[in-house]
């Protein structure tokens, strides 16, 4: 009787082992397969991050990479061909200030001022041309008797930046245009 007990124990511990062997075997398959589901994912993504800077780089006419902020130029890509509407901010049309206000409460979570004068003083620190970065502000003079800022626009690279132009609405400018560099004022990095 003694003898059967110690076998049925071994057989019961038997089949334990080989019950927690298969778990494990399983919990590894089902971890290889999300590894390798994870990895094709990402790869997917990747593509798809690469097809989307393509089609925003195209679209604003900047040679974009993927280490680029996308997700300042995806919001500025979709404000492109707004109309300037002084005194405004959304979609339908909106100025300069507006629209910058727009862009960085939704990208960076900050409230700027509303005027462009007010921005500068209550809200950056001044900057010249040569430090500016990727979603720094860019002030001009537009009155002709007065050098206050009354223009504002979003640097992004290669001296290109974003504004609501009286004229075009919102477009995208250089900083070497004869109209900009004439009525520059300063570059400023929001605090």
């Amino acid at each position: 009787v003694v003898y059967i007990f110690l076998k049925t124990d071994q057989s019961m511990n038997y089949f334990r082992c080989i019950r927690q062997k298969r778990i494990v075997w399983l919990a590894l398959c089902l971890m290889s397969i999300m590894v390798l589901s994870c990895a094709a994912h990402r790869g997917m993504a990747t593509i798809a991050v690469s097809e989307a800077t393509e089609d925003i780089s195209y679209r604003l006419g900047i040679p974009l990479t993927d280490e680029d902020n996308l997700e300042l130029y995806r919001m500025v890509a979709l404000w492109i061909g707004t109309p300037h509407r002084m005194g405004r901010s959304t979609k339908k049309g909106t100025d300069c200030s507006g629209f910058v206000t727009n862009i960085y409460k939704k990208i960076y979570g900050k409230t700027l001022a509303r005027s462009s004068a007010a921005m500068l003083a209550a809200n950056c620190e001044r900057i010249n041309k040569k430090s500016l970065c990727e979603g720094d502000l860019v002030f001009f003079y537009t009155r002709r008797k007065s050098k206050r800022p009354s223009h504002v626009g979003i640097y992004l690279k290669d001296g290109k930046f974003a504004h609501s132009s009286t004229s075009k609405g919102v477009i995208i400018s250089s900083l070497d245009e004869p109209y900009y560099k004439k009525r520059w004022i300063t570059g400023g990095v929001v605090r």
